[in-house]
């Protein structure tokens, strides 16, 4: 006769807390971080929820978690939100291990961190923006000198940055160019497990 283990709200704080900080964590990551059993937990006690996504399984907080986390009120994230979310962590954790204080308060979905002599707003998409929308974040935020560089990291692979990128830094038409010390594009590997999290070349 099998046995339910079933815990107290309580065991699951640092759980909650730490998805909200990003607004969700990839399954495999949550269970490398908090074990298996309280991961299984959570779900069968509907701290957090389970979402298929292109990226895999992701967990996102429900009600009862975000409560534990602070939180007021239902939310449920689309599947282009919670990878966005899962983007954004990773770009985080990646700077934090390289040593970085990062602020998460500034801006919603996104990330503030400054390295020497300037300040770096960090933007996260897994699938890219727009032409446009660079083009708008990089006049509102950077020409109106709130930032110093808006850093844009995404899951488009190496190439498919390069051909975004290059109709922002040579325009083929009348559009004045956007300098890569002013607006820069990544792209990140997709996660999977035991993955080296070191920052892409240029980031600093």
């Amino acid at each position: 006769m099998s046995v339910i283990k079933v815990f107290r709200s309580a065991a699951f704080t640092d759980l909650a807390k730490e998805m909200n900080r990003f607004g969700a964590m990839l399954q495999f990551e949550t269970e490398a971080v908090f074990g298996k059993e309280l991961v299984t937990q959570a779900l069968r006690q509907r701290i957090c929820a389970r979402r298929k996504t292109a990226l895999g399984q992701i967990l996102f907080l429900l009600f009862a978690g975000r409560r534990l986390a602070g939180m007021a009120g239902p939310f449920t994230p689309t599947d282009d939100g919670l990878m966005n979310a899962v983007c954004l962590r990773d770009i985080g954790q990646r700077l934090e291990d390289a040593g970085y204080a990062i602020d998460l308060t500034v801006r919603k979905r996104a990330l503030v961190f400054t390295p020497p002599g300037k300040q770096v707003l960090v933007l996260a998409q897994h699938n890219g923006y727009t032409l446009a929308a660079l083009r708008r974040l990089h006049r509102e935020l950077v020409g109106g000198g709130a930032f110093d560089q808006i850093q844009v990291f995404t899951y488009l692979t190496p190439e498919g940055v390069e051909e975004l990128t290059a109709f922002l830094y040579d325009p083929p038409r009348r559009s004045p160019p956007i300098d890569v010390r002013e607006l820069a594009v990544f792209s990140l590997p997709r996660p999977t497990p035991h993955r080296e999290a070191t920052l892409p070349t240029g980031v600093i």
